[in-house]
């Protein structure tokens, strides 16, 4: 299972900052070696979402403002616009799709469902458990 690379990015991004606290946005760059202009547009896909704060001067940077377990993967995919995982047909908007006459339009309505409960059952908190190495529980 592949997720977008802005969504991995992000991911990345919020474990760093669990654990540092408190990051600059360069900061962030130097650890994931990503260039300043990315970084600075997932945090502000992230801020606006609720999940990161930040704060100006020489003492600033950004923090989260949630704990990890107050955060799900679905609440990271909805921040990065990642529709990536949806099953959800939605009539006209790919190759392959039939329009309002498709029978499979519930079936994936459903399945849709389902992926979206799975991945609310999963917080940030459990992706860090296996962040670096971790072994997971």
């Amino acid at each position: 299972m592949a997720v977008n690379t802005k969504t991995e990015y992000a991911l990345r991004v919020l474990l760093e900052l669990s654990e540092a606290k408190q990051m600059s946005a360069q900061k962030m760059c130097d650890a994931q070696q990503l260039s300043k202009k990315y970084i600075e547009h997932l945090l502000s896909l992230l801020k606006n979402a609720g999940i990161v704060k930040s704060s100006i001067g020489s003492k600033g940077g950004y923090t989260l403002a949630k704990e990890l377990e107050d955060i799900s993967f679905m609440d990271l995919l909805d921040a990065m616009e990642d529709t990536s995982f949806s099953a959800a047909c939605e009539a006209g908007t790919q190759r392959s799709c039939v329009g309002e006459g498709c029978n499979l339009t519930l079936f994936f309505a459903a399945m849709n469902s389902k992926l979206t409960d799975v991945f609310r059952a999963f917080s940030l908190a459990d992706a860090k458990r296996y962040w670096k190495g971790g072994m997971g529980s």
